[in-house]
């Protein structure tokens, strides 16, 4: 599925939306990565590689209903970012960097666990993901309810009626901007604005 050319071009665009709604232990979402950071690997310099990267994390989303499925899935994307870092930059990756706080961080707030056809969460909650909004070089954050992607005259009505999905369309959400405009490897501290 993923060697389709429509496919292709949007894995080239770090932008480009990818949701995995089953997420399992991340098979996809590993593969959309790997070959994201691969092509960046190709296009990029050093210099530049480390906010690349997290910009190419931050449109890839999943949703995971068993927890366990869930931590082997933001662990394998881990890996892969690595993978691809220390290969980039022919050195080890400290936990320590703001890259890999960053990188950490972005897999854990864009891979969530619960119950896609419920749009919530174990507890109840409904499903919450950031979009990150490029904004003068830095990286504007903002958080909507997975269920205001489907056309629901309620997105806080549980028993709103379900809508129809676009994962490549223009997002709009009603969430006030909480985050402060930050640079895109220092998201990790969560600023208020």
């Amino acid at each position: 599925m993923l060697s389709e050319p429509a496919i292709q071009e949007k894995i080239k665009d770090i932008h480009a939306t990818f949701l995995e709604p089953s997420a399992g232990e991340g098979a996809f979402l590993v593969e959309i990565l790997h070959q994201r950071l691969t092509y960046l690997g190709q296009q990029v310099s050093k210099a530049n590689w480390t906010k690349q990267a997290i910009w190419a994390l931050m449109s890839i989303y999943g949703i995971e209903l068993l927890q366990d499925n869930l931590l082997k899935a933001r662990d394998a994307m881990l890996e892969v970012v690595i993978n691809h870092y220390q290969a980039k930059m022919q050195k080890q990756l400290s936990v320590k960097t703001e890259f890999y706080k960053a990188a950490k961080f972005v897999i854990t707030t864009n891979i969530v666990q619960g119950n896609t056809l419920e749009y919530t969460t174990n507890d109840g909650q409904l499903i919450e993901f950031s979009h990150w909004w490029p904004v003068d070089g830095k990286v504007q954050r903002e958080t909507f309810a997975y269920k205001s992607l489907f056309n629901n005259s309620d997105v806080t009505d549980m028993g709103a009626a379900e809508g129809q999905l676009s994962l490549f369309g223009e997002l709009e959400t009603e969430a006030e901007k909480e985050y402060a405009l930050c640079d895109v490897l220092k998201v990790y501290k969560e600023e208020r604005g």
